[in-house]
This record gives C-alpha cells, sequence and structure tokens, in this order.
C-alpha cells in the first residue's frame, strides 16, 4: 500500500494524525471497536494494567453515567474479547441492566437470563437472576417474576451477596410472591 500503516489504536483517518497532533481521543465518544481507555480519573497503581479489566470499567462507567446504548456495546464487546474472564459474569449481568434501565425489558429479561444459563457460577449470575425478576415486572409477569426470585434463593440462599438478599423482600412483595 501507499501509506504506512497506523499503530494500534491510532486514528484511521491520515488527515487526523497531520491537523491534530497533540490530540488525545475522548473514551466517552470512542468507539467499541477501538482499545477501550479507563473512563476513571484514579491513577492505576500497578504499571500492568490488566487491559480487560479496563475495558470492563470503562463499559461500567458508561452505565454509571447513564451512557446506557454505549455501555451495552462497551459491555458486549468486552463479553467478546474475553468470553472466559471472571468479568465477564458482570459485562453480561451490566448490559442487561443496562437495557432495564433504559426501558428495554423484554431485551434486557433475555439477556439477563441468557447470563444466569450460562455461567450459573458466575459472579453475578444471582444478579442476573434478580433483575431478570425486576425486567419480567416491567413486562407485567409478576408470577415469572415469582419464579425468578424463587429460584434465586434456592440456588443460591445464603452464598446470595447482602445487597441483594436486602433487595429481595420487597421485589417479592411487589411481586405479590407467595410466602
Amino acid at each position: 500500500g501507499r501509506e504506512a500503516r497506523p499503530a494500534a489504536g491510532a486514528p484511521c483517518t491520515p488527515e487526523a494524525s497531520a491537523e491534530q497532533p497533540e490530540a488525545k481521543p475522548n473514551p466517552a465518544v470512542a468507539d467499541a471497536s477501538s482499545k477501550p481507555k479507563p473512563v476513571t480519573a484514579v491513577a492505576s497503581k500497578d504499571d500492568g494494567a490488566d487491559p480487560a479489566e479496563e475495558a470492563y470499567d470503562a463499559g461500567y462507567q458508561l452505565w454509571k453515567s447513564g451512557k446506557y446504548e454505549a455501555a451495552i456495546g462497551a459491555l458486549r464487546a468486552f463479553s467478546s474479547a474475553y468470553p472466559n474472564h471472571r468479568r465477564t459474569s458482570w459485562a453480561n449481568n451490566l448490559a442487561g441492566r443496562a437495557m432495564l434501565d433504559k426501558g428495554e425489558a423484554r431485551a434486557a429479561a433475555e439477556a439477563l437470563l441468557a447470563n444466569y444459563r450460562a455461567n450459573p457460577k458466575g459472579e453475578r449470575a444471582a444478579d442476573s437472576l434478580f433483575y431478570l425478576g425486576q425486567s419480567l415486572m416491567k413486562l407485567d409477569q409478576p408470577s415469572q417474576a415469582c419464579k425468578a426470585y424463587a429460584e434465586l434463593e434456592a440456588v443460591y440462599g445464603s452464598t446470595m451477596r447482602d445487597d441483594l438478599k436486602k433487595l429481595l423482600p420487597a421485589a417479592k412483595s411487589e411481586a405479590k410472591c407467595r410466602a
């Protein structure tokens, strides 16, 4: 080819590097295929930062700031790039929660159920069951929500994270679950 190939992570447009040599990419607008940059202002303590952790954190920060569509894209890209990473359970769960927060309850329910079924031992599988119940409530399916909550208790009972244990009674009450 006539042009030199840009370095990994460099902009693909040749004029961008010529016109703005000092420009730094904005992580909020970088597309999901570019190398994720940490969005947090806190500097990493160790020089060998895990690119997978940084990629997950970028998606988390997008979700936290209400940029749900961008978060879903970043989290799905993470899961695709790192299918066996411990954070994959987290990323798939958070993508489902972003869909729920965005008002897409059916897509959220499908994503959350898939995360639970694909990796029931994943660190956020229990959360996926809880938010599956929340999604089903948005879909006006309280009896199905109760089934999700019952499975959550049956499968994860004493191992459930404390914040889920605190949220569950109100969620079951809202769904009018028996016992």
